[in-house]
């Protein structure tokens, strides 16, 4: 009877790492997935706030030019 307990003793500390590093990968794979569509985010807002800046300034260029 000890030898069925030891056995699992046995395949548990074979297993268990595994199992941690599997949980490990999979966090850093969706820790990179979610910090690249951040910087996704991040460069399309600075395009929307250079497009307004431009839009402003075209504006401005237009006034002084019908003046």
């Amino acid at each position: 009877m000890r030898k069925w307990k030891a056995s699992y003793t046995v395949e548990a500390s074979f297993l268990m790492p595994l199992v941690i590093g599997t949980m490990a990968l999979a966090m850093r794979i969706g820790i990179a997935c979610y910090e690249e569509v951040r910087d996704g985010k991040e460069a399309q807002r600075t395009a929307q706030l250079w497009e307004v800046k431009e839009f402003y300034r075209y504006q401005s260029l237009k006034e002084v030019v019908h003046d």
